[in-house]
This record gives structure tokens, sequence and C-alpha cells, in this order.
């Protein structure tokens, strides 16, 4: 039997550098040069405009350190053969895929982690648990059969590698046609990035969890509150919240003062597009590959029925809006029609940033962009204590009910999908979470190879219906 460490595996030689480089701010792309610390390496690259899409049953991925540029500083990055995001992995169900990961990292290990697939214990690729990791240097083969089919993720569960753009989509067909119909589909994967070296975050993270928090209280805060509720009630509130070492604004711990969010690895200003013809329904595949963030995502002019859920197909459901909690999926059809080009609106819970992308008839073309939401505001009742009132009601206002409750449905919301879910997947801080897993101050930053916030495949965060 073949050794995974050693795999007997045709080698297929990584993608060949572009005649020239291009830095344009707005636009990721990949490099031929490397990092410092962990990312010392001459790396492969090539300019990702849009992920390539990988399909068979036997791959060969190729770990190492690029350069891009998606701010307008050239920064160091973590790709799978050149590539941010990671190529999309299109499998069929019933097949048996063979996968060689080789690690072109100088000083680190690695690892990929196959997000919701069934497979061997040994196949799963969490270091500490499944298996050692993968040394500089050496591959692995992972082998297994599909059981599934739907829309899934893959990333690495090394240190802060995800972080910095190890994740890519997967797409695995059914053996037998699914309960809808479509004419084309699209995968939309959001992410967010940092020009930070991630272990750098962790750390500024660990010695201010507050960082991003730019809207904390003020005395003109306290004193408008005490006139309106009380000096009593007031101090009451307050006192709470300081037990809790929180505030009201305390909704995540990195947001957009921080990260770039990111669609199908372009920044807001890169307009990521996909298209469609006349009368055509499509396919969207959502998922949520960003390392803390949760996205509401809408589509002004057009609805957005959804059919399935981490993978699995759903009773469908009509939303304009819903909200992506980190490591979910969800597959919805739209109907484009009367327009040549709808924005694709994707902004963080906290209302601090968003990306955005366009489906439109032909490239080139762009609608406009929505301004974000208000701001949201924590109440005591989202952080489950009881009746007690916040402050601001921001968790309660149309698109910001996202943002606090994270499920506060207007009348008529549909069932299905988990349309008042209650259960959060990853939040920071449990930021409106009634069954918060694992938020809070950092838990979804990766800290060392066998935590991740990711492993439990994450809850349903919600669709929130308008």
């Amino acid at each position: 039997m073949t050794d995974p460490r050693h795999p007997r595996f045709p080698h297929v030689p990584l993608p060949a550098s572009l005649p020239r480089r291009r830095f344009v701010q707005g636009l990721a792309f990949a490099g031929l040069a490397g990092g410092s610390g962990l990312l010392r390496l001459p790396a492969h690259a090539a300019i990702a405009n849009a992920p390539q899409v990988l399909t068979g049953t036997a791959f060969d991925l190729a770990i190492g350190a690029s350069e891009v540029n998606i701010t307008g500083r050239p920064r160091p990055a973590i790709t799978v053969n050149g590539s941010l995001p990671a190529p999309i992995l299109r499998w069929r169900e019933g097949d048996t895929v063979t996968l060689r990961v080789s690690n072109h990292l100088a000083h680190a290990p690695t690892s990929i982690h196959w997000h919701g697939i069934l497979l061997p214990a040994n196949m799963d690729g969490v270091p500490g648990m499944s298996f050692d990791g993968i040394a500089p240097g050496e591959s692995w083969l992972y082998r297994f059969t599909l059981r599934q089919s739907g829309s899934y993720w893959y990333h690495s569960h090394s240190m802060f590698q995800e972080q910095a753009g190890l994740y890519g989509a997967i797409i695995v067909d059914p053996l037998q046609p699914p309960p809808f119909h479509y004419d084309r589909e699209h995968v939309l994967l959001l992410s967010d990035w940092t020009d930070l070296e991630p272990s750098a975050l962790y750390r500024r993270l660990k010695k201010a969890p507050s960082w991003d928090n730019h809207y904390k209280r003020t005395v003109g805060d306290f004193l408008r509150d005490a006139r309106d509720d009380g000096l009593r009630g007031t101090l009451a509130d307050r006192g709470m919240w300081g037990r809790m070492r929180m505030t009201p604004s305390d909704i995540s711990d990195v947001n957009g003062h921080t990260y770039t969010y990111l669609l199908n690895g372009q920044p807001p200003t890169g307009n990521w597009t996909g298209l469609f013809g006349p009368g055509e329904k499509l396919l969207l595949r959502l998922v949520n590959a960003s390392a803390m963030t949760h996205f509401d995502v809408r589509i002004p002019g057009l609805k957005m029925t959804v059919v399935a859920a981490d993978g699995q197909y759903v009773h469908p459901v009509t939303v304009e809006e819903l909200r992506i909690a980190a490591a979910e999926t969800f597959d919805v059809i739209v109907e484009p029609s009367g327009q040549d080009a709808y924005t694709i609106f994707a902004q963080d819970m906290g209302r601090t940033g968003f990306t955005r992308g366009t489906l439109a008839v032909r490239h080139g073309l762009a609608a406009p962009v929505p301004a974000s939401d208000r701001r949201p505001l924590l109440t005591m009742q989202d952080m489950a204590h009881g009746d007690h009132a916040g402050h601001g009601g921001g968790a309660m206002m149309d698109h910001g009910a996202e943002g606090g409750c994270g499920a506060t449905m207007k009348p008529g919301a549909e069932g299905g999908c988990g349309a008042a879910m209650k259960h959060a997947g990853e939040g920071g801080c449990g930021a409106a979470m009634k069954h918060a897993s694992e938020g809070g101050c950092g838990a979804a930053m990766h800290g060392d190879a066998s935590a991740d916030a990711h492993a439990g495949h994450g809850g349903p965060s919600g669709v929130a219906v308008h």
C-alpha cells in the first residue's frame, strides 16, 4: 500500500509565471516572491482573477508562498497552486478522489481539512487529531470516496494559514438530479483579508481584544441614557456590561477597520462579475471562507430562494437577505429579469465594511452599490439576560436585525433552512447568539494547529427575511 507521506503519484508542474506582473490596486494576484517568517520561500504563482476549476478524480495541490496585492501593498500569502483563493475542486458523488498535497513552504508544516465532507478520520486533515501534518518538502496522499453532494469548502488547519489565504470551494455534483432547475451557476466565495501577518493580528487580539471596537459609548451617551432611563437604570445597565467585560457595540472582534472583505478573491473595487443570459435561472453557491466574519448578503432587485444549506437540500425559502456565518454554505436560486446588472452586496454584521460583485449580461457593467446599514447595538436580551432593555435599539432595526439578534424576522417569514435560527456558529464575542458554540474574543483565530473554530462544521446562523 502506498505510504501517504511518500505517494507514487504523477507530478503535475505548478503554473508557469505570467510574462509580466500586474500590481493593480483592488485586484488580487500572486507574484514570484516569498515573504518572511513562515513564508520564506521562492514562490510559483499566477494571477487569479477567478479561481481555477479542477475536475476529475486525481489532483495535485501544491501549497506555497506567493505575493498578493489586494490593498495596494504587496503582501505575503499562502496559496494553493499559486491561487488565492485556492482552485475550486469539482467532484462527483460516488467517485473516489485522490489528492496529493505537497508542502512547498520552507519552514512550516501545513494541512488541508475538507470541511463538511464525510470521510475516514485519517483523511480529515486536522494535525494532532487525524495525522501529524505535512512537513516542509513532503506530501500527503488524501484518498476517500464521496458519499454526498453539495457545496462545501476546504482550508488549512495549521497555524494561521487559512487567514493567510489557504482556502477554496468544493462542489460535489449529485448522482441524481437536484429537486430544482437552474441554467447556470456561480460560486460566490466570501472571505476576509488583512495585510497584517495573521500571527501579529492574533497577538493584538490577545493584548487588546477591543482594538477594532471604534464605537464604544461615551459620556454623552451616559448622560442621554440617564435622562431617558433614569440614573439608577443607566448605572445598572453599565454595571451589567462591565461585569461581562463587553459593550453593546462589541459585535465582532475583528472587523472592517482591519479586514478587507473579498468576493472570489476580489475586494469591492475589483467588481467580480458573474454572467447570465436572458431568462436564465442562476444557482449561486455561497461559501463563507472567512476566518472571523459573518456576512449579510443581498442582491437589490432580486429575491433569493434558498435550496440548500451546508450541502443539504432544504425546503425552499425565498428571502431578500440572508446571514452566512463563518464556514457555512448556502445554495440560492435567483432569476434576473428587467435589468442588465445587479449588485451582490455582502456586509459584515457589524456594518464596518462590505464586499460586492455584479451579476450582469456582459463584463464591464455595474449596478449601484447600496449604502451600508446602520450599525447595530446589542441589548441584554441579545445576551440572554431576560427583558433588560439596551440602549439604541439597534438590534431590532431593519437590516440591523441581522447585526444584533441575528435572526429577528419580520412577520411572514417562511420556515425551512432555519429561518429563525438561534444557534450561532462561531461569531465574535457571541454577538446575538443564543446558543453560541464557539464565540468570543478570537475563537475563530486559529492559535494552534489543532484548534479550529470551524472544526464543528458550525450551525446555521439563520436566514433573515424582510
